[in-house]
């Protein structure tokens, strides 16, 4: 008997509409069964939270920054500031760079002064000029580069240094008249345009760098970083003591008190607005719609957190469990100011209001955790404003221009501070132990003791001149931590003196004529510390460029050994 054939049947949904969307929209034929079925796995037993919110009324009260006082709290008086003007590090940052313009900025300066005599038909005048400003040529210049530079430029270019402070002193004479200074001799017809081409270019000169007067006031040498205290309008303090690497936000700040300023401008309110408020969304959520598909490439069963890990867990916990229940306000606020939500209501779409309060008005005997809260001096628990910090988001910085290694020297029981590189005069960074070789090349002939094939004796050895010791003290007996106090090595004159090696950078410059350079202990560990400073470039909000120059501290690169050996024997032959 033959077996029966295997028959396969196959059924194919055919659609009488040549578009695809009846089958993308699943169509339910059965709603009543769809019913069922919620109410079977208690989708319908809702309670008194399963409205949605649509609409979202919300009030603000802003207290924009009014002004900033640099340095330590107290230290100075504060000064006006205007956050739609300039970026707040640029403001606290600054330093002067006119105390000491290199021979290439003096040459910058002079050459768009004769650009600008040419451009007011004058000129003529431009060789007369040099001749009166020339730049001199290169003296005791340490660096190549440098004497390089001013060989080249000297006696062919103005001198744009001294040629600000002259037709400073003469165009801007207080309570007098204004005039040209008698040298170069002009012509009284040609006057105006070479007294317009003047002015023009003391107003360039000053807008070109943001630049005030001294050394930057907001910087404390003894903890080599940058402490200010910003107030706002209402008469918050906002202080921030620990500025060290160019980067501000809200976290940087700690609110206080009254800062002892009265209230410049007021606040202001924003609202009452009437918004929708949108869903949280976030990368590998899960999907809403039917035909979507999630993020593969966020994988949250991939997460590890220890019990100590709170801050991953409340992650996980959002993005796993109350993703959807998270909803986004929009509201637009001021760059520099503080803002506080006095007023948040909430509608569902069964038409209830819910008024929304701070987490710190829940009460309680421990201060509610809030986010973006600005903490308080007086330990009060975060507080209900949000700074919107006038900072910036990205610039450009340019090369360091100077840099220092504070570091610790264990087999001398020693700490330095080491200056690797200095602005040199032809505007680039100076590689000081590249001048110091150069100025005391190795070889020559040995001392006629070693000569002799006799055991030389040193007192000390030497050091390059570019170290600079740190030497250890307390300021009383009873302190738990020292200070370190820059030193100087001596150096032996071509008369036959001694003189001490004194730093060529502004890092390890005094902080007063007369002071002497103080480093808190702390700020030299067993890592290191390195110091620069480099120009910066931004635009800010209103399309404006701003260019400074800013100290920077980042983390060392270790111990070093500089060598220092006291009564050393040397063997014969030596050097």
């Amino acid at each position: 008997m033959a077996a029966e054939p295997i028959r396969w049947a196959r059924l194919e949904p055919r659609s009488s509409d040549a578009s695809l969307a009846p089958g993308l929209e699943a169509r339910t034929h059965d709603p009543l069964w769809l019913l069922g079925r919620q109410w079977q796995f208690g989708e319908l037993g809702a309670d008194a939270d399963v409205g949605s919110a649509i609409l979202a009324e919300i009030t603000a009260r802003v207290a924009p920054l009014t002004g900033v006082r640099l340095g330590p709290s107290g230290a100075a008086e504060p000064q006006p500031y205007d956050p739609r003007a300039a970026p707040l590090q640029a403001v606290l940052e600054a330093e002067d760079v006119h105390a000491a313009p290199t021979a290439r900025m003096r040459c910058r300066a002079g050459q768009h002064f004769e650009r600008l005599l040419a451009a007011h038909g004058a000129g003529r005048y431009a060789a007369a000029y040099r001749a009166a400003y020339a730049i001199q040529p290169p003296g005791d210049v340490p660096d190549a580069g440098s004497r390089r530079f001013l060989a080249v430029v000297a006696g062919r270019v103005i001198d744009g240094a001294r040629l600000y402070r002259d037709l400073a002193a003469a165009l801007r004479r207080p309570g007098g008249v204004a005039a040209l200074p008698a040298q170069p001799a002009i012509d009284p017809a040609e006057a105006g345009a070479v007294r317009a081409a003047a002015e023009a270019w003391l107003a360039w000169a000053d807008a070109l760098v943001l630049a005030p007067a001294g050394a930057p006031a907001a910087w404390i040498p003894e903890r080599l970083e940058y402490a200010y205290t910003a107030t706002a309008a209402d008469g918050t303090s906002l202080t921030s003591a620990e500025h060290t690497d160019g980067r501000l936000d809200w976290h940087s700040f700690t609110s206080g008190g009254p800062a002892g300023v009265p209230p410049a401008g007021g606040t202001s309110q924003i609202g009452p607005l009437t918004v929708v408020p949108s869903a949280v969304t976030y990368p590998g959520m899960p999907a809403s719609r039917l035909w979507e598909f999630e993020d593969a490439r966020v994988d949250f069963g991939a997460v590890e957190a220890n019990p100590e890990d709170l801050g991953r867990m409340l992650l996980a916990e959002f993005a796993l469990i109350y993703g959807g229940d998270w909803l986004l306000v929009p509201l637009e606020a001021p760059v520099g100011a503080l803002l506080e939500i006095t007023r948040l209501t909430v509608r569902d779409t069964f038409g209830r209001a819910v008024s929304v309060t701070p987490t710190s008005r829940l009460g309680g005997p421990v201060p509610e955790w809030a986010m973006f809260g600005l903490a308080s001096t007086d330990g009060a628990g975060p507080g209900e404003s949000l700074l919107v910090v006038p900072a910036l988001a990205s610039g450009l910085q340019g090369p360091a221009m100077e840099e220092v290694l504070l570091l610790r020297d264990e087999a001398a029981n020693l700490a330095w501070a080491v200056e690797r590189t200095v602005e040199g005069d032809d505007g680039l960074p100076a590689d000081r132990a590249q001048a110091a070789y150069e100025g005391d090349p190795p070889g020559g002939a040995p001392p006629a003791a070693q000569q002799a094939d006799l055991l030389a004796y040193r007192l000390r050895t030497e050091v390059p001149e570019h170290w600079f010791p740190l030497l250890p003290q307390r300021a009383r007996p009873t302190d738990a931590s020292m200070t370190f106090h820059l030193g100087a090595l001596p150096r032996i004159t071509t008369e036959g003196t001694l003189e001490p090696i004194a730093p060529r950078g502004r890092l390890l410059r005094p902080p007063a004529p007369g002071a002497g350079v103080v480093i808190r202990e702390e700020e030299v560990p067993r890592e290191g510390t390195r110091l620069t400073r480099a120009y910066q470039l931004a635009r800010w909000i209103d399309g404006t460029t701003h260019l400074w120059l800013a100290r920077r501290k980042t983390v060392g690169r270790g111990e070093a050994s500089s060598g220092l050996r006291f009564d050393a024997m040397d063997p014969p032959g030596s050097t």
